[in-house]
């Protein structure tokens, strides 16, 4: 046993051994310091958007404009912690006005609740306000509509809103501002029946810009009644096209004297009769055609859309056979 400790080989495997250990204990100690790193250093960065602003003041008695309702929120740090913030979403961005008059004011919003370890921007990092006294008053709502949003051919019969009058909330500058108060209807398909939908309130200046106030309700019920204006006007049936040879249209007789037309009021207003075309081509008898009746562009419905029409033919006999 002495013989194999003093051997060479047993030198060498003990020195290979303390030389591996030695080079495990550098390089775990190097990882742990990398990692430490990553996880501790201030080389991160990330933006949150849409983050909400509690402003604090006397609602009763006050009303303030300039508040941003969201603002963007810079962090820097450890991921680690920057991915618990987000997740969390502990902490409060604060606009405190208690102590501020009436009257003008640039105010930084302060926040809470953040890591120490994070370094915090907020953009902006202040706003301009105007702090003015409360006025609340009732307007109507004027409901509008455009045409372009209804099927061809139709018309407007009535719009109603409901409710007919909405709170605004504001200040006096403001609330002396109100030129309009109105509500639109908007939707992608076109509009051929009675429709009602929601409508968001708009409340706007003499030059139709938007006033910083509050409404309520802030959405109205708009209904939109149409009508398709009709006429009745006599049916003329007229020939178009050859009959066959030697064979002469006498007469046209439709099973109808009258039809019905709807369309817009002024192509209406301008309409006497109907003319339709009956196509006689090859036509070598007495017959009853059945003939749609194609309104064109001008109008969009008839009654009846198709007609039948006796055909009353005279034969001739070729002299010259």
């Amino acid at each position: 046993m002495d013989n194999f400790v003093e051997s060479k080989w047993f030198v060498r495997v003990v020195a290979f051994l303390l030389a591996f250990l030695l080079y495990m204990t550098v390089n775990f100690a190097d990882f742990e310091a990398v990692q430490q790193a990553g996880d501790s250093g201030l080389d991160t960065t990330e933006v949150l958007t849409n983050v909400p602003v509690k402003t604090y003041y006397d609602t009763e008695n006050l009303y303030v404009s300039g508040i941003p309702e969201q603002v963007r929120v810079e962090l820097s740090g450890p991921k680690s912690i920057i991915e618990s913030t987000k997740r969390l979403r502990n902490f409060e961005l604060t606009l405190d006005l208690t102590d501020y008059e009436i009257g003008e004011h640039r105010v930084a919003i302060k926040h809470k609740n953040f890591s120490e370890k994070l370094d915090v921007s907020i953009l902006p990092a202040s706003v301009d306000v105007m702090i003015e006294e409360r006025v609340i008053t009732s307007r109507k709502v004027t409901p509008e509509f455009n045409d372009s949003a209804l099927a061809e051919g139709y018309q407007v019969d009535n719009v109603t809103v409901a409710p007919r009058e909405v709170k605004v909330t504001g200040s006096e500058s403001d609330i002396d501002k109100i030129a309009f108060v109105r509500t639109a209807l908007t939707g992608e398909d076109e509009i051929s029946e009675e429709t009602t939908a929601t409508a968001a309130v708009q409340v706007l200046d003499g030059d139709l810009n938007k006033l910083d106030v509050k409404v309520e309700p802030a959405t109205v019920q708009v209904s939109i009644s149409v009508k398709n204006p009709s006429k009745k006007v006599p049916l003329n049936a007229v020939s178009k096209g050859i009959p066959a040879e030697n064979v002469t249209i006498t007469s046209l007789e439709p099973n109808v004297e009258e039809i019905t037309i709807y369309g817009k009021e002024s192509a209406l207003e301008e309409l006497k009769e109907f003319s339709l075309p009956v196509d006689v081509s090859g036509v070598t008898k007495d017959t009853t055609l059945t003939v749609p009746v194609n309104l064109g562009e001008q109008f969009n419905f008839s009654s009846p859309q198709e007609v039948k029409v006796k055909v009353t033919v005279e034969k001739s006999t070729d002299e010259s056979s």
